[in-house]
């Protein structure tokens, strides 16, 4: 049985360096079970404070993901 689930994480950091550091080794232990995929991550920062982006999770080699059908994506067609 496969399922799929969405993780939010919630901590606080002194610094954007130190959050990188506590999301790379949470995405890392994740990353060494061969039952866990990490698909991608968002990051959302509290209101008023600077703009936070993060470049784009590198998928695991082999890691092929999926694309929905067209048929599947919602355009009614």
């Amino acid at each position: 049985m496969k399922v799929q689930a969405t993780v939010l994480l919630s901590f606080q950091a002194k610094s954007l360096a130190e959050a990188g550091a506590v999301l790379d080794d949470v995405l890392g232990r994740a990353q060494e079970r061969d039952d866990v995929d990490v698909g991608s991550v968002e990051l959302l920062s509290p209101p008023g404070d600077r703009t936070v982006t993060l470049p784009p999770v590198s998928a695991p080699v082999g890691y092929a993901p999926h694309v929905p059908s067209p048929a599947s994506a919602g355009n009614g067609s």
